[in-house]
């Protein structure tokens, strides 16, 4: 899946993208650059599909040499593409230049003060660096640009979740899942603040949600195999703990729950009849 802001790497679930598909397409471009190494086009592409790849020096490479002999004309007054100055920022961000990162989301942002994403970024460098209120800013920006950002939701849900505010964090949590059931950062957040608050159904809803389209999440599959428990759901949770053991028999704390569920014991070690 492409990444299309630095959120990628916190707030949402896409990881690195390196399939044979992406190989395939880069050394067709990279033959392209071999016979033309100024053709714009490919530098673009390879460039993006390197960050996409996660090789961030080589996509800095590529990016960093269209902008020196190339201006999009697809922008006014010849400024190049706001892409392309996201992905540098992203590329940054993920080895960990955070000034070289907040100047490109900068020069972002002077070219399309009205998007989102820029101020995305900009919210996760600073929550990086435990900036929170300045963090919370930038989000706010967003969501305000862009009303139906998940992932504004999901950072202001970080904020009050570092901060111990489980109620204002679940709500944000929330939020950002009911535009975006397939956030898993969110989910987990969720999941979180549910056990420290003790209210269970709205997560159990969401993660049955996620996992009728990621069937092999066992990660997830387990966080609900364990509140099926706390919600004395026994049957519920032994199926579940059971499908997370066939994909991985050895998986440890499975193993545990599904023993305790065997001997008629919730996750938290009641006995069934015993008050969960």
């Amino acid at each position: 899946m492409a990444k299309t802001s630095q959120t990628a790497f916190l707030l949402a679930n896409s990881g690195v993208t390196e399939t044979n598909a992406y190989k395939q397409e880069l050394d067709r471009i990279q033959r392209r650059l071999l016979a033309d190494p100024g053709d714009g086009d490919a530098l673009g592409r390879a460039g993006t599909l390197l960050y996409e790849m996660g090789r961030f020096p080589e996509a800095i490479a590529h990016l960093k040499k269209l902008l020196s002999t190339h201006r999009c004309p697809l922008c006014k007054a010849g400024r190049t593409h706001y892409r392309v100055f996201m992905q540098l920022a992203d590329c940054y961000a993920a080895l960990n230049d955070f000034q070289l990162s907040e100047q490109y989301y900068q020069t972002a942002v002077d070219l399309a003060p009205a998007r989102a994403d820029a101020y995305l970024g900009l919210g996760t460098l600073a929550m990086r660096k435990e900036q929170f209120d300045r963090a919370s800013k930038f989000f706010q920006i967003a969501g305000d640009f862009q009303p139906d950002c998940s992932e504004a939701f999901a950072g202001l849900a970080m904020i009050h979740h570092q901060g111990a505010e489980y109620a204002e964090a679940f709500e944000m949590y929330l939020k950002c899942l009911e535009l975006d059931t397939d956030n898993l950062v969110a989910l987990l957040g969720l999941f979180q603040t549910s056990c420290e608050m003790g209210n269970f159904s709205q997560i159990i809803y969401y993660l049955e949600i996620y996992l009728s389209i990621h069937q092999d999440d066992t990660s997830v599959l387990f966080c609900l195999a364990s509140l099926y428990a706390k919600e004395g759901r026994l049957s519920d949770a032994r199926q579940a703990t059971m499908k997370v053991l066939a994909m991985e028999p050895h998986k440890p704390e499975a193993v545990k729950l599904l023993a305790e569920l065997k001997d008629g014991q919730t996750e938290t070690g009641h006995r069934s009849g015993a008050g969960t």
